[in-house]
């Protein structure tokens, strides 16, 4: 934890003053990963806490430099910051760069270390603002960067291309922007979550139109969930109907997998470290709780059940078997294919983007918008 105390920055240095405490702490301990696009990542979180007193405090820059660099890695100015700051989390505003008095905001912070660089061991965050028409800066957070690799595990899909939506990367989507507050505690479990959506050899996610559509139409529905690892089955469930295509269900109870997961697998890796598989196929669900499993074993098949809208796997790693208690973790895949990048809009519209020529990736994490292809074995 960093507390800080925010300056008023007049033209004249003499003239510098304290005004009233800014809160400012530092999310899950960030571990450097690599990304389908050969890059070495960082993300984070910074919590900002306006003071009761005073006004409300506007950002307006952050830049973060490594521990040698003199030219900022990251720079957030005002149109930047506005996507990227999520205030007032205890009653789960949208997204702008306000932070009202007595109210906490967390700032979305991504980091690319330059090309043939190795990671810092620490990055310095300064952040500036402004309040009652004054700038303010507040001073230097110093965030530690975990040095020690991510999780490396083997495909959690049996062959196929896919595309990686809402995956890490995207500030906006719907897996990083999903913040839980619990008293002065913020945490973001499904900040490395992606949501795998099968793809034809033409970049289609569904055969004819979509809004025709069944369940059968969609490439990736049933296609084989596995084991990433040598693991136990930590909970497991099978029942639950698989909704139709472009079915809204309502808003969940809690993000907890027993209201979101429809049929799922969760595998305890060792120790608090689990492996969210949710939305399988009804009936598909081919271990029990308690179940040891190799990797590579089948879990199930992916479907459209539960807090969802079109067939896909959700695959996030947590550090704590609930949801309310846990952090996402950054990961690995050892082995896959990169095929080049489309959307979303594009695999199930008018658009779809023909994949490329496929390049072998090695211990990577698919970014938001990847296509990639796992091995079939």
């Amino acid at each position: 934890m960093c507390v800080l105390t925010a300056i008023l920055e007049p033209s004249a240095p003499a003239q510098r003053q304290e005004l009233d405490t800014i809160d400012v702490r530092l999310g899950a301990a960030p571990v450097p990963v690599e990304g389908t696009d050969g890059r070495t990542h960082i993300g984070y979180e910074l919590h900002v806490t306006a003071p009761a007193q005073g006004g409300d405090l506007q950002l307006e820059r952050l830049e973060v430099f490594g521990e040698r660099e003199v030219e900022p890695l990251v720079s957030y100015g005002p149109d930047e910051l506005e996507g990227r700051v999520r205030p007032d989390v205890e009653r789960n505003a949208r997204y702008g760069r306000v932070v009202r008095r007595d109210t906490t905001a967390v700032v979305n912070v991504w980091v690319t270390v330059p090309q043939g660089r190795r990671a810092p061991r620490f990055l310095c965050n300064e952040l500036r603002g402004s309040g009652a028409g004054k700038e303010t800066v507040v001073g230097d957070l110093r965030v530690n960067v975990r040095q020690r690799a991510p999780l490396v595990m083997g495909p959690p899909l049996r062959g196929g291309l896919w595309i990686s939506h809402n995956g890490p990367g995207d500030h906006r989507a719907a897996h990083w922007g999903s913040v839980l507050v619990k008293g002065r505690r913020i945490t973001v479990p499904q900040r490395f979550a992606i949501d795998f959506l099968g793809l034809d050899a033409t970049g289609r996610g569904v055969r004819g139109p979509l809004q025709d559509s069944s369940n059968a139409d969609w490439v990736g529905f049933g296609a084989e969930v596995i084991a990433v690892a040598d693991g136990v089955i930590r909970e497991s469930r099978d029942g639950v109907v698989d909704n139709p295509p472009l079915f809204e269900p309502g808003p969940p109870a809690s993000l907890e997998l027993p209201a979101t997961g429809g049929n799922y697998v969760v595998l305890q890796l060792g120790g608090k470290t689990m492996v969210h598989y949710a939305h399988l196929q009804q009936g598909s669900v081919a271990v029990r709780t308690g179940q040891r499993v190799r990797r590579g074993q089948l879990l199930g098949r992916l479907g459209n059940s539960g807090n969802t809208n079109g067939a896909h796997l959700h695959f996030n790693v947590v550090d704590d078997a609930l949801i309310a208690n846990a952090e996402g973790l950054p990961y690995v895949f050892d082995s896959f294919e990169v095929l080049g990048t489309t959307t979303v809009d594009a695999a199930f519209g008018d658009a779809a983007t023909y994949p490329s020529p496929p390049a072998q990736v090695r211990r990577a994490l698919p970014f938001n918008s990847a296509i990639v292809g796992f091995p079939r074995n």
